[in-house]
């Protein structure tokens, strides 16, 4: 649990970092390829981390539905971690990474899979009488938020890629990784 704690944490650090390098440097100058690389760095490193912490969180969940977490949790992570890696390699390689990525189209892993693995999460986490309704709450709109980010990706709606984005990466994301760091090293060695 302890290392799944220490990977949570990873998560909220390099949700925070993309979004400063994204929006500092990315959005402002798209050709700004080492500053593209370096985002998409943070991208894959968060998706490592991602990995463990959703194995872990899933252990910690336990039971039937802790076993599927625990898949569908390092699965979407593994995909967003080859998106982040593929785009930061063409990025340096200065070959541009395509509009649609053959590996996460459109964040298919990166904001779909992950928001519904948030969902699943926030509801078995609804049933924890010993955890805080917020926690569960948390999981659940950031979620969500993921879910519309997808869409909004889908569909290249710029306004609402950047309000969703923004909230995933800058707020719900890094609190509740920040809190699943809490409550994973607090609960086991």
């Amino acid at each position: 649990m302890r290392l799944g704690g220490i990977a949570a944490y990873g998560v909220a650090l390099f949700s925070v970092a993309y979004a400063a390098v994204y929006l500092g440097f990315v959005r402002n100058d798209p050709n700004n390829s080492g500053a593209a690389a370096l985002s998409w760095t943070f991208i894959a490193a968060g998706a490592i981390c991602a990995a463990f912490a959703t194995g872990a969180v899933a252990g910690y969940l336990g039971g039937t539905m802790g076993s599927w977490l625990a898949a569908f949790g390092v699965t979407y992570s593994l995909l967003s971690a080859t998106h982040g890696v593929f785009a930061a390699i063409a990025a340096v390689q200065g070959l541009g990474a395509s509009e649609l990525s053959p590996i996460d189209p459109r964040g298919f892993a990166t904001f779909g899979l992950a928001g519904v693995w948030l969902l699943f999460v926030g509801l078995e986490l609804r049933r924890r009488t010993d955890l805080r309704p917020l926690y569960s709450q948390l999981a659940i709109v950031a979620g969500v938020d993921l879910v519309v980010l997808f869409v909004a990706t889908v569909i290249a709606s710029t306004p609402l890629i950047l309000v969703t984005g923004g909230l995933a990466s800058v707020v719900l994301g890094p609190v509740f990784w920040a809190m699943t760091g809490r409550l994973l090293t607090a609960s086991g060695a």
